[in-house]
């Protein structure tokens, strides 16, 4: 009886091991997304920046044919 009571506590200690590796596991992967994430944020809001910046010349530029 008490074989299976150990194998009994070493099967869940393999098991509460492999659950905590793969919580390592994931907890990293989901880092990496995150940064990834960001970057792609910022990489939108420079974009969005420089098309602003673009209308704002094109609009100067019409201005400017405008009043000529």
């Amino acid at each position: 009886m008490t074989d299976a009571v150990k194998s009994l506590e070493d099967q869940l200690q393999d098991q509460k091991q492999s659950l905590e590796d793969n919580i390592r596991q994931t907890e990293a992967q989901m880092s990496r997304l995150k940064e990834q994430y960001l970057k792609v944020l910022g990489a939108l809001e420079f974009a969005a920046i420089q098309k602003q910046e673009t209308e704002g010349t094109d609009e100067s530029t019409a201005s400017e044919d405008v009043t000529s």
